[in-house]
């Protein structure tokens, strides 16, 4: 469970309702609570995507949108290195082969992909590129599910502004069909009254549609965004590894060349714990 991720959906679903609670109470008023409201931005958006996409994109949305509360257990960094440099080792001593019995047993498919390839591809360069091909591909599935919230993050107050205008169009017909120059005499106040208490109904679309995109669509694609984006460069750390692997160099010259993708002070302590 991304603790974040869940802490801060909360924190600011707390912070909107304290915001529209009447003052002195924790209560908001019912006029927040619009089931019509909600379904029109709802499923106005659901709409917009699934004619914007094809279905099984956006059935995959839903399975891709778990990522950004559950954050699955992966290796750091300095884990995978000292993994490949072990690798790298066995394969200096006993030849790249060697490493075929042990492929079963990786977690990682890309790493475990990866070398499979290595132990049977001879060329350098087909290698690279089938390394690079799979990362990009990678990159691209993960990419269209980011995309599909981000556009629901536009859709959503587009149709609450497309709620709210339903909303003062049949308040405006209806105030105009019911009054006449009797009623703006005698009940100039109650007429008011009707028309702003309407007129705030017809805003809580709005207020929803702001709501979803701003605090659950565009955040939840910013999150998958950085989950890709530590998936890329956990991958690119193995390949390097890998081809450093097929290529023969020594284990302490690939260790030294994966260390250039973390920070300085963890690549400091790797050194030291080392001597």
């Amino acid at each position: 469970m991304d603790i974040a991720t869940v802490a801060g959906l909360i924190f600011g679903l707390f912070l909107v309702f304290f915001g529209m609670s009447e003052p002195g109470t924790f209560t908001p008023p019912e006029t927040f609570f619009n089931l019509r409201g909600l379904a029109i931005v709802l499923g106005g958006t659901l709409a917009a995507t699934l004619v914007n996409y094809p279905i099984k994109n956006v059935i995959g949305m839903l399975k891709v949108s778990l990522q950004a509360f559950f954050n699955k257990g992966s290796s750091t960094h300095m884990q995978i290195i000292d993994e490949m440099a072990t690798y790298s080792e066995q394969a200096r001593k006993k030849g790249l082969p060697s490493l075929e019995n042990i492929l079963d047993g990786m977690d990682n498919h890309y790493m475990q992909m990866g070398l499979e390839n290595a132990i049977l591809e001879r060329d350098p360069k087909k290698l690279e590129n089938f390394l690079e091909n799979e990362l990009n591909s990678m990159i691209d599935r993960h990419s269209s599910g980011q995309e599909i919230f981000y556009n629901m993050g536009s859709y959503a107050p587009a149709f609450g502004l497309l709620g709210t205008v339903m909303g003062l169009i049949l308040m405006m017909t209806q105030q105009a069909s019911t009054s006449s120059v009797d009623s703006y005499a005698t009940g100039a106040e109650d007429s008011m009254a009707a028309l702003l208490g309407g007129m705030g109904i017809a805003l809580v679309t709005t207020f929803y549609g702001v709501l979803l995109a701003n605090l659950l669509f565009i955040p939840i694609a910013g999150k998958l965004k950085t989950r890709t984006d530590e998936e890329v460069h956990t991958l690119n750390i193995i390949k390097a590894g890998i081809l450093s692997i097929h290529s023969k160099e020594h284990p302490l010259i690939m260790r030294e060349k994966l260390l250039t993708f973390v920070d300085k002070d963890t690549r400091k302590a790797a050194r030291k714990a080392s001597e």
